[in-house]
Order: structure tokens, then C-alpha cells, then sequence
């Protein structure tokens, strides 16, 4: 016969042994990414200078060049690597589910983001909201967009103050040819978005002539890769990837490549670096 306690002593252990391989293969995330050969990195395709499709339809941009870095530090070879397309309302969602390694897509630090994901080493400062609207529109301050139907992102970290603290009316959309279509319809009064994307679409053709920035940031933003929580090896390979990359002259070089000017805040994180690699070797 058999005894009455075998089956829950069977369950438990199999749970037991479940736990300990989930702990594991959380734990050794780096290892199933090399063993997989290639790293899978989120990334935008519509968002000029981050990540976007050039006029041969290949992607490119400043974080794109880095994601490709950090895959050549891993594997040897940037190609080793695939893109994936995401935006800011599914980023998250798409890293926490398995589906991508790293995040490097404008990704704004926070500490409610923070809650939910490990962030790497940060890389950029972006001005984290201007006003784009058109040439005759007057806008003093931020206040002033108090019950206008403003165009803006899903996801995007400011939404909430541009509701709560300005009085807002968003139209929300996930892209950002989206966003310009329908401020282009006329249904809605500006676009608030990011700094320097709206900066440079308002230096377009066709774009230069009729808009202008109306309103300047209320707040700058570190900007950093994403990874999943508790996964201390792979992150800290990630960051030391990013040292080396920003070491070698990589960002510095990516912000005049891209159009983003030259900041400080590059400039000295490039410096910074070159004295840790130069510690570490």
C-alpha cells in the first residue's frame, strides 16, 4: 500500500525542484544569451536619431550603434545580434515576458520604472519634453496648454504631468509617424514630445517653414538600457560593454554623427570611461 503522505511529499519536491531550476535559469541569463549566440535587444525603428530606417531601409542611429557595440563586446561581431522594433507602451512589457534581452530605446530613468526592471549604466541626457506647435501659435509657458488637444506618446514618462500638473487634453498614439500625422490633420493644437526628435523633425523640409518649437524642456532625463531584475551577470556584462563603447569614442562620435550636438554630459561619461578601462586593463 502505498502511504498516505507519498503524493504531497511528491508534489512538494517536484515543486521544490521547479523552484530551484526556475532560480537558476533566472540566475543564468548571460549564459542561455551566449549559448543562443546572439543578443536580442529592443530597439526603436521610428525615431530619429535613436533608432530609424535610413533611406536604404537598413536601421540606424546613436543607440542602435551602441546595441551593436555591446553585441560585438559579447559575441566579437556586432551582427550578432537581432533587432527588435518596440515602443514605449510595450518595451517593458516585451522584456519582462522573455521576448528581448536588453532594451535600448529611449529609455527614461525613473523610479517607478525602476520597481520593475534593473537599468544599465546611463548614456545619455535628454531634454525630456518640448512643444512643438505652429509658427503663429503663442505659448508663454507650460500652463499655457491648459485645454489644448496636445499629440503625444503612449508610454512616454511625462504624460501624467502634462495631465495633472498642466491640464493637458492628450491624444495618444504609439508612433511617432502617428504623432505627426495626426498633428498634420489638425487634431490636435501641438505635439509634446521628446527633445531632440522634435528638434530635428522641426528643421525638416517642408516642417521648418511652418512650426516652430514653441515651448523649451521642463526637465532632462538619463537615458539607459533596460535589462530584466536579478540578473546581476548579464547586466553587469551589458555595463561593461557600455564603458567600453563609450570609452572608445563611440557616443561622443554618435552625438556629431546623429546631429545631437556635443554636451557635456557625453563628453565627460567618455572621459570618465577611458580612465575605467584604462583601471581595469
Amino acid at each position: 500500500m502505498t502511504p498516505r503522505f507519498a503524493k504531497p511529499l511528491a508534489i512538494l519536491s517536484l515543486l521544490a525542484t521547479s523552484l530551484v531550476f526556475c532560480a537558476e535559469a533566472q540566475a543564468d541569463q548571460l549564459d542561455r544569451v551566449k549559448q543562443r549566440g546572439k543578443l536580442i535587444a529592443g530597439i526603436r525603428n521610428d525615431y530619429v536619431p535613436f533608432g530609424f530606417l535610413d533611406q536604404k531601409g537598413e536601421l540606424t542611429g546613436f543607440e542602435i550603434d551602441l546595441a551593436r557595440a555591446v553585441a560585438k563586446d559579447m559575441f566579437g561581431s556586432e551582427t550578432a545580434i537581432e533587432l527588435v522594433p518596440v515602443v514605449a507602451s510595450n518595451r517593458i512589457e516585451l522584456l519582462n515576458a522573455g521576448r528581448i534581452d536588453v532594451i535600448f530605446a529611449t529609455l527614461g530613468k525613473t523610479a517607478e520604472r525602476e520597481k520593475v526592471i534593473d537599468y544599465t549604466a546611463e548614456y545619455y541626457l535628454m531634454a525630456g519634453m518640448v512643444l512643438l506647435a505652429p509658427k503663429a501659435a503663442e505659448y508663454k509657458s507650460w500652463d499655457d496648454v491648459k485645454g489644448h488637444k496636445i499629440c503625444g506618446s503612449q508610454g512616454n514618462v511625462y504624460n501624467r504631468t502634462l495631465i495633472e500638473k498642466y491640464g493637458a487634453d492628450l491624444v495618444l498614439f504609439t508612433g511617432t509617424s502617428e504623432i505627426y500625422k495626426a498633428f498634420q490633420d489638425n487634431r490636435c493644437d501641438a505635439i509634446a514630445y521628446d527633445g531632440p526628435n522634435l528638434h530635428m523633425k522641426v528643421n525638416e523640409s517642408g516642417w521648418s517653414d511652418k512650426y516652430k518649437i514653441a515651448l523649451d524642456t521642463f526637465d532632462y532625463i538619463p537615458i539607459g538600457g533596460g535589462v530584466r531584475k536579478n540578473e546581476p551577470a548579464f547586466l553587469n556584462a551589458v555595463n561593461k560593454a557600455i564603458i567600453r563603447a563609450e570609452a572608445s569614442g563611440l557616443m561622443a562620435d554618435g552625438e556629431k554623427k546623429y546631429n545631437l550636438g556635443v554636451s557635456d554630459y557625453v563628453t565627460k561619461r567618455a572621459a570618465d570611461a577611458k580612465v575605467k578601462a584604462a583601471a581595469a586593463n
